[in-house]
């Protein structure tokens, strides 16, 4: 082992370095998030390196659990974790377990029994997904591999310096209580959420591309304009006032990478007519922090961390305490 020239790490993101006894490894990737990570094994570090010199995070020194989502977002999360969570875990010398879904219940089974930290990679859905089936409080590590990923944009930079250098912070929950609601013909009573539970025209964009699954993210922007041109009346209150168009409770700031919300993570109110909802994109919505959200004569969709229901009645929304961990 030797010091690595400067054609080893030449266009290479240093990601970190470790000691280990007398040597060193150093990680470094290509600049662009799937490219693999290179490790490389030194006995000297160089001096321009020390800065990057890490400990290893105590969340990945217990039991580790990587779930790949392999049909979230854009089908890429099996590659992700060959080229980079994977070969990232072993040079760190942390052992874990791969679990990978085979149906969209997968990660709700896994919830039953798994322990410790979690690393997941999917989208929004698979983090409600556990919060709504785990027995045991965890820790974890979200990599954003779904389709709108509100989570990460909202409180995560980049998820692989975030594995290596952060830090658990309680996720903030709210819990929504219906009167009468059905999930696949299912009655339902209450589900807890992470990101956003809406009902009025972001519900049926939803049920329209569910019906369209082929359809990319640029054509469900196209879906949204075609159907923010139909005008749609929508039956209920919304905290006494009468329903608009588009009604939202969220605890995130970001709803995707280029949509704002608020300027923090906290619990707030959207309430507003379907032509402000481009808004999000330039200036942001204009939500309302409030203690508690309640429907009153609602009857149709709603959207719940992307899981669509039926529901009817009576809908309480109020933020409870958090179930786990997410490292931010």
């Amino acid at each position: 082992m030797s010091i690595p020239d400067s054609t080893a790490l030449h266009n290479q993101k240093i990601l970190g370095a470790w000691e280990n006894g007398t040597d060193y490894t150093i990680l470094s990737q290509t600049s662009g998030d799937t490219h693999p990570i290179q490790v490389h094994k030194v006995s000297q570090l160089p001096e321009h390196l020390e800065s990057h010199l890490l400990t290893l995070p105590h969340y990945v020194k217990g039991d580790v659990y990587v779930i790949i989502s392999i049909l979230s977002g854009k089908l890429i999360a099996c590659m992700y974790y060959s080229r980079i969570v994977a070969p990232l875990l072993d040079a760190m010398g942390v052992k874990h377990k791969a679990l990978y879904t085979s149906t969209r219940h997968s990660i709700k089974e896994f919830a039953t029994w798994i322990s410790g930290t979690v690393i997941l990679l999917s989208g929004d859905g698979g983090v409600n997904d556990l919060v709504n089936s785990l027995r045991c409080r965890v820790t974890l590590i979200l990599f954003p591999l779904g389709t709108g990923n509100a989570l990460f944009n909202s409180h995560i930079q980049d998820g692989i310096q975030t594995l290596l250098r952060g830090t658990p912070r309680p996720l903030p929950n709210f819990r929504v209580s219906f009167q009468e609601a059905f999930i696949d013909n299912q009655a339902v009573k209450s589900i807890l959420g992470v990101v956003v539970a809406s009902y009025g025209f972001h519900p049926v964009l939803l049920h329209e591309f569910e019906k369209n699954r082929r359809l990319d993210t640029r054509q469900f922007d196209k879906l949204a304009q075609e159907l923010l041109k139909t005008p749609m009346q929508f039956v209920g209150k919304v905290n006494g006032e009468n329903m608009k168009g588009y009604a939202a409770v969220t605890m995130v700031k970001k709803l995707d990478d280029r949509f704002c919300v608020s300027v923090d993570n906290s619990f707030r109110l959207i309430h507003l007519d379907t032509s402000d909802l481009m808004k999000g994109y330039v200036e942001g919505l204009g939500a309302w922090k409030v203690d508690k959200v309640e429907l009153e004569g609602v009857c149709g969709k709603m959207c719940i961390d992307g899981l669509l229901l039926d529901v009817q009645g009576r809908v309480v929304i109020e933020e409870v305490e958090s179930v786990i961990d997410l490292v931010t």
